[in-house]
């Protein structure tokens, strides 16, 4: 597929300052990470695609209330001027947002999605849109997450990306990945 056969969007999710600075929870390569999702923006942006970060709003005493310096989007990849925010309180980006009604405004069919927590917010907006019957690219290199009590930050996106590529989408490296060329996203 190409620019001139479907509508594809970046979206983002929860790349939010919180993110970094979690109570009690170990560090992410924010340089690393960061650095990557930049790459896609920068594509996205010369093709023309849409970009839609996605932003967890918590509540009043949460890292990511709207109050918080936590609820920002990370400076480095902060949205643009036509660039698309969708708030959500749940782990699923469509649940109870307006992400589902932006989509089809704007004629998207496949999605390009990076961003954090990859076994939580990414894993079920992969699902879900799969499930909606969108096409689906995940950013390898470009989702990240926490090390647990039993697996590494590593393990855990290396087992997510090879459940994702069997049966939700492709999963390409984030540097791959070249908005406006032919992008395998099955839909």
């Amino acid at each position: 597929m190409n620019a001139s056969d479907t509508r594809l969007a970046l979206v983002i999710i929860d790349v939010q300052k919180g993110m970094f600075d979690f109570p009690g929870i170990g560090p992410i390569n924010k340089t690393g990470l960061l650095s990557n999702i930049q790459v896609l923006i920068e594509r996205a942006r010369e093709a023309a695609y849409p970009i839609i970060y996605i932003k967890h709003k918590g509540g009043p005493d949460h890292p990511f209330s709207k109050s918080a310096d936590g609820h920002d989007i990370a400076a480095e990849i902060a949205p643009q001027p036509g660039d698309h925010i969708v708030l959500k309180s749940e782990c699923g980006v469509f649940t109870n947002t307006e992400l589902e009604s932006l989509l089809q405004d704007l004629s998207i069919r496949h999605l390009v999605i990076c961003g954090m927590q990859t076994e939580f917010c990414v894993d079920t907006a992969i699902r879900t849109a799969a499930d909606r019957g969108y096409g689906v690219v995940v950013a390898s290199g470009a989702h990240a997450t926490f090390d647990s009590e039993r697996l590494s930050a590593r393990q855990i996106a290396e087992h997510h990306e090879a459940v994702w590529a069997q049966t939700f989408g492709s999963v390409q490296t984030y540097d791959e990945i070249k908005f406006g060329e032919v992008i395998d996203a099955p839909a």
